[in-house]
């Protein structure tokens, strides 16, 4: 009976001091919270950590309207320039027109000159309607002279490529070469801009040989 009795009580012994394997429900249970935490952290955010898709949005709605905005700002100015354009336009277009018409004005008095001049004509000598034709002139230069009108008569001057046009070359000791020995055609000049340069013949160096005799190969030889 002794026997059997520690044997029963190793058994119990035995079975009370089993090692049991360790819970893991406790981690588990502490991973699960874990994950769960992150997603609510993680919630509207992308996958790759970038700005919520909402904020992505709401910027792209701004820059519309931004680009709205400035496309109606292009479109105004374009509108302003525009008018600003057809304005100076016309106003330049005035003020020719009312150039011309002072221009006309001045020279109606002048045809009044040359129509009476025609009306007499045969009824006067030579001289008389001369003498018209030379009043008829002053009062037209007169009127040109107001505009602004400059004569360009450049004889005996030296010769200006911006102002005089060479028509003519003349070769002669007696004028300095460069010199504008005549003028075949005034120049004119408005508002210091020219019109028309002067039409000149201007003095050039004699060429090589000018003035001799032409020589032949048999001059002195004898017969």
């Amino acid at each position: 009976m002794m026997d059997d009795d520690n044997v029963i009580e190793f058994i119990t012994v035995d079975d009370g001091d089993e090692e049991k394997p360790p819970s893991a429900a406790p981690e588990e249970h502490g991973l699960q919270v874990q994950e769960s935490t992150g997603q609510k952290e993680g919630a509207g955010r992308k996958a790759d950590g970038g700005p919520p898709e909402g904020a992505i949005l709401e910027e792209m709605d701004r820059l519309k309207a931004e680009m709205d905005r400035l496309r109606e700002l292009y479109l105004r100015k374009l509108a302003e320039f525009d008018n600003f354009r057809k304005r100076v336009e016309r106003e330049k277009e005035e003020m020719r027109r009312v150039a011309a018409e002072e221009m006309v004005r001045d020279l109606v008095p002048v045809l009044d000159t040359f129509e009476r001049a025609l009306g007499h004509e045969g009824e006067t000598d030579v001289d008389s309607f001369r003498t018209g034709i030379e009043l008829i002139a002053r009062q037209l230069w007169d009127v040109l002279a107001r505009r602004g009108l400059e004569e360009i008569d450049p004889r005996g001057q030296r010769f200006d490529p911006e102002f005089h046009e060479a028509v003519q070359r003349v070769e002669g000791s007696e004028y300095e070469p460069g010199t504008v020995v005549s003028v075949l055609a005034k120049g004119y000049s408005l508002g210091g801009r020219l019109i028309r340069p002067a039409m000149v013949a201007v003095a050039v160096e004699p060429s090589p040989g000018a003035g001799r005799p032409e020589t032949t190969g048999n001059e002195g030889t004898q017969q």
